[in-house]
């Protein structure tokens, strides 16, 4: 039997758990963002990974999205410092009058890497291409196109060959052979040997190859503008990247709007305009 006391107490008890549940609730992409920024903090970008978390074992929904996000924005970032180096590099030796020996040689074997036009003998075109291609790629498309190639860190391919970004290879052994595979195909699904150099090709991919020149191209823009240059951008110009085309850059854009995955974007934009 219960006293008017006890009543009271139950009453006040299933308030608290009341009050308690909707604040979780209301605070979950707070703090999802929140759990992102320090995880991230806490993780030198130079330091080499330990491993790939387990995203398999994490139940909880916004746990395992911000892990993931934290473990991949953390060598996007490193990567993109590269890349903001090689092209301040670039514009300084563009603004020189002469190149020495080892500062040509430098530019060529840039140019061969990002698969410049032969025919360009000019060094200014050479310089220009090179602009377009050796920019950064905005961690909102990175994060996102990483979350939807591997499942969120869960896919055969990202588990057995750190391939985040489902990127293929054509030699025999290359990889892993896909389970439904057409028959006659011979491509395999490329194997890396830690997921920051999956980062590393995924982003000369999509610098390097004709397939994504429409890309470049608006990024490019942008800049010349001085307008944020975005995943939401960007991402229009992907439609080569899977054979789902337009369906596949719809579902980039609600994922990177549906995680507000744009403010990272927007936060790494005060660098100024380059002349």
């Amino acid at each position: 039997m219960t006293t008017k006391v006890d009543r009271m107490f139950l009453g006040l008890l299933v308030i608290v758990v009341l009050s308690s549940s909707w604040w979780h609730l209301s605070q979950q992409p707070l703090l999802f963002h929140k759990f992102i920024e320090e995880v991230t903090e806490d993780t030198e970008p130079d330091k080499p990974l330990s491993g790939t978390p387990d995203f398999g074992s994490m139940l909880d929904v916004w746990e395992k999205k911000a892990s993931f996000f934290a473990f991949m924005k953390t060598m996007v970032d490193e990567e993109n410092q590269q890349l903001r180096t090689i092209r301040q590099q670039l514009l300084s030796y563009k603004n020189k009058v002469t190149l020495d020996e080892s500062q040509q040689q430098w530019v060529n074997s840039l140019a061969r890497l990002y698969k410049v036009d032969e025919k360009k003998t000019e060094l200014d075109d050479i310089f220009d291409e090179l602009l377009i291609k050796v920019d950064e790629i905005p961690i909102s498309l990175a994060l996102v196109q990483a979350a939807n190639e591997s499942a969120w860190g869960t896919s055969r391919f990202a588990l057995d060959a750190n391939n985040f970004f489902g990127q293929w290879c054509f030699s025999k052994g290359c990889g892993l052979v896909p389970e439904r595979r057409p028959e006659g195909a011979s491509y395999e699904v490329r194997k890396f040997d830690s997921p920051a150099h999956s980062v590393r090709s995924y982003m000369h991919n999509l610098n390097s190859s004709h397939h994504y020149e429409s890309m470049r191209e608006m990024r490019m823009k942008r800049r010349e503008i001085g307008e944020p240059v975005t995943g939401l951008i960007l991402a229009q110009g992907l439609h080569a990247y899977s054979i789902r085309g337009v369906e596949y850059v719809d579902e980039l854009v609600r994922m990177i709007k549906g995680n507000d995955l744009l403010r990272y974007d927007l936060e790494g934009e005060s660098i100024a305009v380059e002349h």
